[in-house]
């Protein structure tokens, strides 16, 4: 009786040894390159080996064995970052380790196979610079006068407004929804009589406030429309053959639509179409006054950081 149990206690240990190394999987591996601050490194292994985002292998070598994380893959090759964040990497490039995981050959296959089970991205924290925290605003634009009146020229002759503008904003994120900013803008703008034909210079000096509605939590992306509103006081200054006229302008309102694209973890490219109403009281040197509605429909391109 003794004998017979000990037989199935050696069966069963064997058993159990075919079971697991029918999973495991142990390879030579060659380092291809490591990072400078040695907190990761790159192999020639990719999705075509079975590697997928986020999947766990263990590397050693005679001393020391690390478990680490797939952090990027592509088709041929892919980073490694240490689980543990606190360790280092104990390899250099051209090193050959051994690598082992139960999660290495079939059960990666089966990860590809089920998108529900590779790890989702947080693109508000990858992406916090955009989503979280405060940042900077270059912007210039293009703009087309759809609409003008003015106290002192006649309505026929209001024909044609077109010019361009640049701003800067710094931008106060206190919600990955809801920014306020706060800018300078300058605008140049032609404004052409065709009756007799004229040109009509206007530059205008002014400061705006915002408020911005990222659409960020219907976005599968890290990119995301935006809805903002805004408004600005400043100086306006038009010269007529020689002839200044200068005074007060406002902003009230200005509607913008964006589209904001991240390229990288701390720039981002903005794209924006507006319509805005502009209202100027401007006084000649001999004291006459003119009062000034226009709206405008600008298009804007800008750079985040």
């Amino acid at each position: 009786m003794k004998k017979h149990s000990t037989l199935l206690f050696l069966f069963g240990i064997l058993t159990f040894s075919l079971v697991n190394n029918s999973y495991a999987k142990e390879e030579l591996t060659v380092i291809q390159t490591v990072s400078k601050d040695r907190r990761s490194f790159v192999v020639a292994k990719g999705i075509k080996d079975g590697v997928m985002k986020g999947q766990e292998i263990i590397f050693a070598n005679d001393n020391v064995s690390v478990v680490c994380k797939a952090a990027e893959v592509n088709r041929d090759f892919s980073l490694w970052v240490p689980v543990d964040r606190t360790v280092t990497i104990p390899f250099n490039k051209e090193d050959i380790v051994s690598s082992n995981s139960t999660v290495y050959g079939n059960v990666a296959l089966e990860i590809a196979a089920d998108p529900s089970l590779t790890p989702d991205i947080n693109y508000n924290e990858v992406y916090k610079k955009f989503r979280a925290q405060n940042n900077w605003a270059i912007k210039a634009s293009y703009n087309k006068g759809l609409t003008q009146s003015s106290s002192s020229v006649a309505d026929e002759k209001n024909s044609s407004r077109s010019g361009y503008n640049v701003t800067l904003e710094y931008n106060y994120r206190f919600l990955p929804e809801f920014e306020m900013s706060f800018g300078a803008r300058m605008d140049n703008e032609v404004y052409r009589i065709e009756n007799p034909e004229l040109d009509i210079p206007t530059r205008r000096i002014m400061g705006t406030v915002a408020a911005t509605y990222h659409f960020v939590t219907f976005s599968d992306n890290k990119n995301n429309f935006y809805l903002t509103v805004a408004a600005g006081l400043g100086k306006s200054e038009t010269t007529v053959d020689d002839d200044k006229s200068s005074g007060r302008v406002t902003l009230l309102p200005e509607a913008r639509l964006g589209y904001m694209m991240p390229f990288s973890k701390s720039m981002a490219m903005v794209f924006e179409g507006s319509v805005e109403s502009l209202s100027s009281t401007e006084t000649f040197s001999d004291g006459t006054e003119q009062t000034t509605n226009i709206l405008n429909f600008r298009a804007t391109i800008g750079l985040r950081f």
